[in-house]
């Protein structure tokens, strides 16, 4: 018996599996997170923190994650360096 990912996590086409939409988007986050990280000279973690704590991953990079994946990694890094900014302050400084 061969072992296969249940067809939840994985969309099969003729035996092969393709990622789901959530696991693409997961991935484009993580680079966001990264790129950002590695453009403002901080960790990833506390990039994940800052954009955690104004809800810019799930209010601006998922929800906005059909535009965003289009664009070059260069013009998203400064989009969302510049959005995040931006939503910290508007939130009081939270940085």
């Amino acid at each position: 018996m061969i072992f296969r990912p249940s067809k939840e996590t994985y969309i099969w086409d003729e035996g092969y599996a393709y990622p789901t939409e959530q696991e693409r988007m997961m991935t484009f986050v993580s680079s966001c997170i990264e790129s950002v990280a590695l453009a403002l000279k901080e960790s990833p973690s506390a990039i994940f923190q800052r954009m955690n704590k104004v809800g810019l991953i799930h209010d601006y990079l998922m929800a906005c994650y059909d535009t965003l994946h289009t664009e070059s990694r260069e013009n998203v890094t400064a989009d969302v360096i510049e959005t995040l900014k931006y939503w910290e302050e508007k939130k009081g400084g939270v940085r």
